[in-house]
């Protein structure tokens, strides 16, 4: 293993993601959302009504993480809380017409990003990095 800092996969990782969200923070602020909540909005927008709990497992963070992502969404008017049918002890979440307003915009942006990251690669080369970054995840969900 090769113990320097440049050759440290997690270093090259961490530096990538950071690249990424600034791209996307930079980006997405004429949408009025960061990267963090746009998160939020894309499951949103391919399945509405989803609790909190499932929102946390689909993202990956921490419960007290997306409770701050919501509450800022929520303040923006881009998602409701409504009580559930059937029990009233859940929140479903539901974005709103202002949080689809953005969608294009902001799907545009994200794509745009992604042309950034694999400009460059073939798609063999991509689909290599994809299977390595779903064996990466799959090391720590062991």
């Amino acid at each position: 293993m090769n113990a320097t800092l440049h050759g440290s996969i997690g270093f090259w990782l961490k530096k990538n993601f950071r690249n990424a969200c600034n791209y996307l923070d930079q980006r997405l602020e004429e949408q009025g959302v960061t990267n963090s909540q746009l998160g939020v909005l894309i499951i949103l927008w391919e399945q509405e009504g989803l609790t909190q709990k499932e929102m946390v497992h689909i993202l990956g963070i921490q419960p007290a993480s997306m409770t701050f992502l919501l509450r800022g969404l929520e303040q923006k008017g881009m998602i409701r809380r409504l009580q559930d049918k059937v029990d009233t002890r859940i929140n479903r979440i539901y974005v709103t017409d202002k949080g689809l307003s953005i969608k294009q915009a902001c799907l545009a942006i994200v794509e745009e990003g992604e042309q950034m990251i694999r400009q460059g690669f073939s798609d063999q080369e991509i689909a290599l990095m994809l299977h390595w970054m779903r064996r990466v995840d799959a090391n720590f969900q062991d």
